[in-house]
Parts: C-alpha cells; structure tokens; sequence
C-alpha cells in the first residue's frame, strides 16, 4: 500500500480528537481510499473511544470532501511492538519492562529495564540493581518488553 501523511489531513483528524488523545500516526492509500488513524492517551484508550473517533469522522464534510466515492477508516492504538514516542507513554508504563537503545556520547548501547519512574524530560529503568536515568532526546528507540506471566 501507498500510504502517504498529509497536513491537511492530519488537522481534520486532530479537530476530531477527545480531550487527552495524542495522534501519533494518520496514513491514506487515495488508490484504496483507505484511511488508518493511531491514536494514544496517558489513560487506557477505550474501544468506546476509537468507535466514537470513528464515528466523528465518517460524519466529516471535510472526509467526505476528500474520498467522494467513500473510503475505508481504521482508528487504533499502538501495537506493543510500536515504540514509544511521547513521555505519557513512559509514565503509562511504570512497572513494565521495556528495551531501550540509547546514546552513550558516540556510543549506541541497550539496556532492559524496568520504568520505575518518567517526567516529561526522562525515564528511571531499574536494570536490576541500579536505577538509570536516561533522558528522551538521548533514546533512539524504547519498546515495552512482553512477558508472558
């Protein structure tokens, strides 16, 4: 599939957002008249949630403007094998493992750790012994670690 990100786009999708979502992705195929929306929240995102997203935009002028012959919408949420991007997402994982490459001054290295602690500057892993504090502007990559218990 041709996805593509569009401004235009994305201003429609974020005037239709509920207090507290974060738009972290919207792609369209024109040729499929497919529209995919990933949206996440410092709070769980409900299933009531992407349904009443979904719903606001298929009632949309401006969607229907853009897709006449009609289209394909899908609203979601971040799968856990996306990686983080916002410190909301840090702090709504406290407690969980996650997998973290970084930058050491020149250095690339990876650490797994446990989120004991996240601002809106950095993050506190427990790697088992010691607490490390990386801030986000030194983390090239961040996924939650899934554990089957």
């Amino acid at each position: 599939l041709l996805f593509e990100m569009n401004d235009t786009l994305i201003s429609i999708v974020e005037s239709h957002l509920s207090t507290g979502h974060v738009l972290l992705d919207v792609s369209e195929d024109k040729r499929g008249n497919y529209i995919r929306v990933v949206i996440d929240s410092e709070r769980s995102v409900t299933l009531d949630d992407t349904t009443q997203l979904s719903q606001s935009l298929r009632d949309s002028n401006e969607i229907d403007t853009r897709f006449p012959e009609g289209f394909r919408l899908e609203v979601t949420t971040p799968g856990l094998d996306q990686p983080l991007q916002y410190p909301f997402q840090y702090r709504k994982n406290i407690a969980r493992q996650l997998r973290v490459t970084f930058m050491d001054g020149e250095i690339v290295r990876s650490l797994t750790g446990t989120v004991v602690d996240a601002d809106d500057a950095s993050v506190t892993l427990k790697d088992g012994i010691h607490d490390v504090s990386l801030s986000y502007d030194k983390i090239k990559s961040a996924k939650v670690k899934i554990s089957f218990k």
